[in-house]
């Protein structure tokens, strides 16, 4: 019987954490043997083949979402990704320093690891302008502690095209350039911890712009917050 109520515990422990991973948000890359074209049309059939993530929120505020899917796949050489989302009313940025700040965009964040001790962001907008940053986080101070935006991403290839209903944006990530920074979370480079966002902008008459924030994973800060491990999930490469 004490043999018996010693285990106990651990089958406890055993169903707390199954139960906390089934919670986590993965996103699973499948593997693709014709790498799309990256032109910003977003038209490549291959992309078909791709799982449609869609459930994207508004976290701090209650109007409706427009739609927005994030699409992705991986071959031996690179890591696509796809964003088409649906806008009437586009903001873009012509200031040649903010670029891509002032303006709609779709976000990709990738971290070294879950406490954020280094993570890097990936920013574009319709016009194809891009922001790019290198930043770390203290888990003890719960903010970031450095942002240092002369980062580039260097082999990165990206695309972008807009109409009046919207506009798409696809990227392709060298697998070289993930292992390069150390992104990848296992020896077999299949796992990646990522935050999938988008910054919806709408002009307004009087010439300033109301800023909207839309992310896959609902961090539960009193603020809009991209920033934190909890905007976090995980990209898993999977065939």
């Amino acid at each position: 019987m004490k043999k018996i109520l010693k285990l106990v515990p651990f089958i406890f422990t055993c169903l707390t954490v199954t139960q906390v991973n089934a919670t986590e948000h993965v996103y699973n890359i499948k593997h693709t043997d014709t790498a799309p074209v990256i032109d910003g049309n977003g038209s490549d059939v291959v992309w078909e083949s791709a799982h449609a993530l869609t459930n994207f929120t508004f976290p701090w505020r209650a109007d409706p979402t427009p739609k927005t899917e994030f699409k992705a796949l991986w071959d031996a050489e690179a890591v696509y990704f796809r964003y088409q989302v649906a806008d009437s009313a586009l903001a873009i940025g012509s200031d040649p320093v903010r670029g891509a700040l002032d303006s709609d965009r779709v976000e990709v964040f990738l971290a070294k690891d879950a406490q954020l001790s280094t993570y890097y962001t990936m920013e574009i907008d319709p016009a194809a302008q891009i922001y790019s940053a290198e930043a770390t986080y203290d888990m003890a101070l719960k903010k970031r502690t450095s942002l240092d935006d002369s980062f580039s991403w260097g082999s990165l290839e990206y695309a972008a095209s807009y109409d009046q209903q919207g506009y798409t944006v696809e990227v392709k990530l060298p697998r070289a350039k993930i292992a390069e920074l150390g992104l990848w979370q296992d020896k077999d480079q299949s796992q990646l911890l990522c935050a999938l966002m988008r910054a919806e902008f709408t002009p307004l008459e009087a010439g300033n712009i109301d800023m909207g924030w839309m992310t896959w994973v609902d961090p539960k800060t009193a603020k809009p917050n991209f920033h934190n491990p909890d905007t976090f999930g995980q990209c898993v490469l999977t065939r």
